[in-house]
């Protein structure tokens, strides 16, 4: 049986997981992840389009999943998926997995959600084809890299990067659509307004950007995620000016006045990247599959065509009936006696007046 969760279940996800799968995003390389504190979220604000707990219960095996939802827009991650049992002879952990993926995209559909991301480790083979299955496209995959070892590049040079306005959103989406692939672009499905740095940040997550290059062209854009327990660059970059990525990365490095780890993302089609990056001091820790499914499916809606001389969609005076040749000729001869006697009848009349005056 599966279901949403109940206060019951929270004594379950205090234990320790038997098999544990976390799908780390960015937001959880910035500040740590509570699955019982997101259960609890979820059961005083309901499952809904900010995420979604559900639970795996049959005799003698606990499982549950857990998706969070993407600000103002429909789509979710999902982040957790465990299973708190010994391990059963009549279901296999592919099955609980799959039955527990399946409800979700149902429940996420339900809700609105439009698009459900996943970011798997290379590691877990069973667990692809699992998504794999049920309809999860991987569309590229990424790269995680953490500062670790010294500056080979002993440079001083500092990029001249301006901070990120509201006005610059659009030239950030531009960039975002000249280096990244179609394929990509469709499936993330980004606005300029993605762009848009959240308002009334607070102390536990933060972002910043910058910016090089002109307002309508720009070369490069650095984002930085900041949290209690990391910082997160993204970097968006012309692959013909690669040769700046140490003096855009030592920019940022500059602004974080912390010694928390900092991370580094990379998509496979940033791949000129990750030499300059690594004489940096920047390591590969990890790779990830970045996988999609959409809820929703295009429909063709039926068109309706009207006939073009249709009656009813024309304003028109109507058209006078034409008699026939001898119809007409002789209500023609009629009126023209009729005419001549009155004219007669008139003449005469006026004739006789003048007479007698």
């Amino acid at each position: 049986m599966i279901g949403s969760a109940t206060l019951g279940d929270l004594w379950t996800l205090r234990r320790k997981p038997r098999n544990q799968v976390m799908l780390y995003n960015q937001i959880m390389l910035a500040r740590p992840y509570r699955r019982v504190w997101f259960l609890i979220r979820c059961l005083l604000e309901g499952n809904g389009s900010d995420g979604l707990t559900l639970m795996y219960r049959e005799p003698g095996v606990r499982a549950a999943i857990q998706s969070i939802g993407r600000s103002k827009r429909p789509e979710q991650d999902i982040v957790l998926m465990a299973i708190y049992s010994a391990r059963c002879r009549h279901i296999t952990d592919h099955d609980i997995w799959f039955r527990l993926l399946e409800q979700l995209c149902i429940q996420a559909g339900h809700h609105h959600i439009q698009r459900l991301y996943a970011a798997l480790s290379q590691g877990h083979e069973e667990l692809r084809e699992v998504f794999r299955q049920l309809g999860f496209d991987n569309y590229t995959q990424q790269s995680i890299l953490r500062l670790e070892g010294p500056d080979w590049d002993q440079g001083t040079t500092f990029a001249p990067m301006r901070s990120q306005s509201h006005r610059d959103v659009w030239a950030i989406h531009k960039l975002y659509g000249a280096i990244t692939p179609r394929l990509v672009q469709h499936v993330e499905a980004r606005e300029s307004r993605t762009w848009v740095l959240p308002r009334g940040q607070g102390r536990q997550l933060r972002q910043r950007g910058w910016i090089m290059g002109p307002d309508d062209d720009l070369m490069a854009y650095l984002q930085l995620t900041s949290g209690v327990i990391g910082h997160i660059f993204t970097l968006l970059l012309r692959p013909e000016h690669r040769d700046i990525t140490t003096d855009i990365l030592r920019f940022g490095l500059g602004q974080i006045p912390d010694s928390q780890p900092v991370y580094l993302l990379l998509r496979d089609y940033q791949r000129e990247i990750l030499l300059p990056a690594g004489d940096l001091g920047f390591q590969p820790i990890g790779e990830q599959m970045l996988l999609c499914k959409r809820t929703t499916v295009a429909e063709r809606g039926s068109v309706i065509l009207k006939p073009a001389l249709e009656p009813s969609l024309e304003s028109h005076a109507p058209v006078p009936t034409i008699l026939p040749h001898r119809s007409d000729a002789q209500s023609y001869d009629r009126t023209t006696r009729h005419h001549q006697q009155h004219r007669s009848t008139t003449g005469g009349s006026s004739s006789t007046h003048s007479a007698e005056s």
